[in-house]
């Protein structure tokens, strides 16, 4: 079984924010924490009950951490790590030390590093997860300045594709999206804003999806005129599917030289995306442990022909008795995605929605699975 390689000892955080590297590269080469304030308690006075009150205090700082990246009350699969939950701390600052009843209570600033911490994460909870969970890539690259950017199956593309699938993960790339996408539409999704992609992420039914661009410049170098200089810069957001919530921002650079522009530009563009593989994954993982609403059901339609029916439609659910909202997510003459705010049992909805009075006829559902009805019109 291939797993995440996990950490006995803090190492230097690249941080959550890493998109920001596409615009400032030095930060990636700062380290990076943040701060968490704990008390600890601990029986006994002196510097043996200081201690372990202040060890005290850091693995409840990891276990705060923890259910805020995974969501989870039951924290059994991370007891090794909590036993060493000062390994994650780069250090801490003592703020108060108070000695009553025979008692040591403390309060420190703790300078958590994140990355090791969500790798280790990442590492015990991805034999849980669902086999063959799905991730939709779809990234925007551009091997030169004077090449068009397409959205395919490029680079960087490919450097994911084959290090997700390492793990486990299904990919899935934008030729599945042409019948419901234009290529122009795809461009602008992986290089558009957060709510763009946040959208479109909901608008799928993949479990995760990526987005990015991935772009490189050239210059000849002095030394070697047949020469030139290749930086690669890739910038990705990955969002959760169910909710479209962005998780998390990734960069990384390259500099490559070779003969070739195009070719140079293409091996920066794998170089920077392979640097990425692991905090991808981890960030893959992390999406999936996050909880689905249980209150939204997604509905799909099946060859809904123009927008007037799907406008029809959502009107008739929200008229329905325990529908307390309608999202129009996806609407194309060959597929629709509706979100609908639903509490009641999923038995209850499908005979609901096959009952909803439309003048064009009536739905039929075909599958329902979990929070999740598929449907077709039937004339």
């Amino acid at each position: 079984m291939v797993r995440i390689p996990t950490h006995t000892a803090p190492r230097v955080l690249l941080g959550v924010a890493a998109l920001l590297f596409a615009l400032c590269p030095a930060l990636s080469a700062q380290e990076q924490v943040f701060t968490v304030r704990m008390t600890g308690q601990a029986d006994g006075v002196g510097i043996a009950a200081r201690n372990n009150a202040v060890a005290s205090a850091e693995e409840q700082v990891v276990t705060d951490v923890l259910r805020s990246l995974i969501n989870m009350e039951d924290l059994a699969p991370f007891k090794a790590m909590l036993r060493r939950a000062s390994g994650y701390i780069q250090r801490y600052d003592l703020l108060h030390c108070d000695i009553a009843n025979n008692s040591t209570t403390v309060e420190i600033d703790a300078y958590v590093l994140e990355k090791p911490l969500r790798q280790d994460v990442a590492a015990a909870m991805l034999p849980r997860l669902p086999k063959n969970s799905s991730v939709l890539l779809v990234i925007g690259e551009q091997a030169t300045p004077e090449m068009p950017m397409t959205a395919g199956a490029g680079a960087a593309y490919l450097v994911l594709r084959d290090g997700l699938e390492k793990y486990g993960f299904t990919v899935v790339g934008p030729d599945k999206l042409n019948a419901v996408y234009s290529a122009d539409k795809l461009l602008a999704v992986a290089g558009g804003a957060v709510d763009e992609g946040s959208r479109f992420a909901r608008e799928n039914l993949q479990d995760v999806v990526i987005t990015g661009v991935a772009t490189s410049t050239h210059e000849a170098l002095a030394t070697a005129g047949d020469m030139t200089r290749n930086r690669a810069r890739v910038a990705l957001r990955v969002f959760s599917g169910p909710d479209g919530k962005m998780t998390d921002a990734l960069g990384a650079e390259a500099v490559v030289q070779s003969g070739d522009p195009r070719d140079g530009g293409d091996q920066a563009i794998s170089d920077a995306t392979g640097k990425l593989v692991t905090d991808t994954t981890v960030a893959v993982v992390l999406a999936l442990l996050g909880r689905q609403e249980k209150d939204r059901v997604l509905l799909t339609l099946e060859q809904p022909g123009d927008g007037t029916a799907v406008r029809e439609i959502v009107e008739a659910l929200r008229r329905a008795e325990g529908v307390s909202g309608v999202e129009e997510m996806l609407a194309t003459p060959a597929l629709a995605r509706l979100q609908i705010d639903y509490q009641g049992s999923m038995a209850r909805l499908a005979d609901l929605i096959a009952a909803l009075p439309l003048s064009g006829g009536a739905l039929e559902v075909r599958k329902a699975v979990g929070r999740e009805i598929t449907a077709a019109l039937r004339h």
